[in-house]
């Protein structure tokens, strides 16, 4: 709504502005008609001079302001339209001043609402415009000079200012002799516009000694600077520019895209297009050929004297020491060739051991390339290739029980066992099947084992026909790796099926002839076991007969002492 208040605003100034005669109105209370008078033309030097204006002030809000792209826009739209419509219009000297502060007003508005939603954003201290770009050559030396404006409302004090020095060539094209001094103002004054500002500046500089190895080009100098403004510490960073000429003006900071191509094809670069592995899986603490191919990418320059070096991702560690990943079983890691043609590709080997203890994961290989170019001695470029490591499944198993060990058909056995994950890496979807004539069922799906981990097998196996006499069913365990891929485990475990069986009734035609006769037992002759019978017949009746002696004799003596007693009485 705010917005819109202020374009309605605007449309009415410019419809107000568009004709070429000022209408004056009488108040209502005066009786006499109102009064129409003309006024000279603004000239073309005049309309200038006020665009002029207009557009240094413009330049000052976006100097002065942190401005977002929607208040650019909106400023720009304001802005190209005054400058259209003065450099077309008829307008009075009155009329253009008047458009030119009603223009002002809208633009210092648009310009001002980013301060009142999100608190001061106006930019204090700045370098001037009005400062030419230094420019020096390679040896010289060359005087770097600021010239410090303050667009803020406030002064500020205690400015310092230190270059920031760094020892890269193409960011710093000056020797680092010694430490740069920092520059002090005491203040910076405040000013209304650009031009106020500029003669109210402050300039400080600095004498530095060019590179003799810098690059031509211009160069972007950044300073770091600290102030007080309103009691407060501020920050900032100013950036000034400078020319410089090289010693050698085919050495440039910024090339174009020919140049750039031109070097890609002289300046020679090794890259790697592919490897190889054989065998082509690689397991831990297994011995391969690692089979690397690069390519020459330059299509003039050849490259010579070309060493690669491999080296391999540090893993594990022991107490005192870590090791690679993959060890070369030569002991040198490095390969060496003459030379590599333009254009060309070439092929190293180099056979290498896995560590036993890998986890099961891609590993990288670092392949580091140095070669020399015409005059250039040890150029260099690194390439990574990335190796899967597999781990060798690995399972056993435990002594089985089949409760019972012999059945007949149709009945039932339980075989339960323990399968052991040995391996360092985790088994999937592991289950257990028996194959055999003789059973049927008894399917146990365990899942994933992890390393270490022990899975109990507890199946019911149902006798389905007599086995042919050896009493073996396989249990066949299978399980599978990362990629899906499955594998077979079988495990020989005894039981016996037979077939129950039962005596049929002996049909009333089969002649005696076919009934097999009951075979003629062994043993003592008839007169022998007579003769025993008796002789155990006489003992016993000896032995009766004494037993009943024994008693008659203790009955008489018993009667005899009664006796004696009677007559004593």
């Amino acid at each position: 709504m705010k917005k819109f208040r202020q374009l309605l605003v605007l449309m009415m100034a410019v419809l107000l502005l568009c004709g070429n005669t000022v209408t004056v109105f009488a108040d209502e209370d005066d009786d006499s008609d109102n009064t129409t008078y003309s006024e000279s033309y603004a000239s073309n030097d005049e309309k200038n001079h006020v665009r002029s204006l207009l557009n240094r002030y413009y330049t000052d809000l976006k100097i002065r302001y942190e401005l977002s792209e929607d208040q650019i826009k909106r400023m720009d739209k304001i802005y190209n339209s005054a400058m259209s419509y003065m450099h077309s219009a008829e307008l009075t000297r009155s009329e253009l001043q008047q458009y030119e502060s009603s223009v002002e007003g809208y633009l210092n508005k648009i310009a001002e609402e980013e301060k009142e939603n999100f608190g001061e954003t106006q930019k204090f201290l700045m370098l001037s415009n009005e400062v030419p770009i230094t420019s020096a050559q390679y040896g010289e030396q060359a005087f770097v000079v600021l010239s410090l404006i303050n667009l803020g409302k406030t002064d500020v004090t205690d400015v310092i200012v230190t270059p920031a020095v760094s020892n890269d060539r193409t960011k710093w094209p000056f020797d680092i002799t010694q430490a740069y001094d920092a520059q002090h103002v005491q203040i910076v004054q405040a000013a209304t516009d650009t031009v106020d500002a500029y003669n109210k500046r402050m300039d400080i500089g600095w004498f530095f000694t060019v590179r003799s190895d810098v690059l031509t080009g211009c160069y972007p100098l950044e300073f770091n600077v600290q102030y007080y403004q309103d009691g407060a510490v501020c920050d900032t960073k100013l950036t000034t520019y400078i020319n410089i000429k090289g010693a050698d003006p085919d050495k440039k900071l910024i090339k174009d895209e020919e140049e750039e191509e031109e070097e890609e094809n002289f300046n020679p670069r090794i890259i790697v297009t592919g490897y190889r592995t054989e065998p082509e899986v690689v397991y831990a603490g297994s011995v391969f050929k690692l089979t690397v191919s690069v390519k020459n990418t330059s299509k003039e320059t050849a490259v010579e004297n070309v060493l690669f070096n491999m080296e391999a991702t540090v893993e594990g560690k022991d107490a005192d020491a870590t090791y690679a990943a993959f060890l070369p079983t030569s002991g040198s890691s490095s390969v060496y060739t003459e030379r590599i043609g333009a254009g060309q590709t070439y092929e190293m080997s180099i056979e290498m051991e896995a560590k036993s203890d890998l986890s099961q994961k891609p590993y990288v290989l670092t392949v580091n390339m140095k070669y020399d170019v015409g005059d250039k001695k040890d150029a260099g470029d690194t390439a990574k290739v990335s190796i899967p490591i597999k781990q060798e499944a690995k399972l056993d198993t435990g002594n089985a029980e089949i409760m019972p060990e012999s059945i007949a058909v149709g009945d039932q056995s339980n075989v339960m066992f323990s399968i052991f994950n040995t391996g360092k890496t985790t088994l999937y979807n592991v289950k257990v099947t028996y194959e055999g004539d003789s059973v049927d069922g008894g399917i146990t799906y365990l899942g994933n084992l992890a390393p270490g981990i022990t899975g109990n097998v507890d199946s019911m196996v149902t006798g389905i026909a007599p086995d042919t006499g050896e009493g073996i069913v396989k249990a066949v365990i299978t399980y599978e790796d990362e990629a899906g891929n499955e594998t077979r485990f079988e495990k020989d475990i005894n039981l016996y099926v037979y077939e129950m069986t039962f005596e049929e009734e002996m049909p009333g035609d089969i002649s005696m002839e076919e009934i097999p006769m009951e075979p003629e037992k062994k043993g003592l002759p008839l007169w022998g076991v007579i003769g025993i019978v008796a002789a155990v017949i006489v003992v016993v009746a000896i032995v009766v007969s004494v037993i009943i002696k024994k008693k008659k004799a203790k009955k008489h003596k018993e009667d005899m002492d009664l006796l004696d007693k009677d007559d004593e009485a």
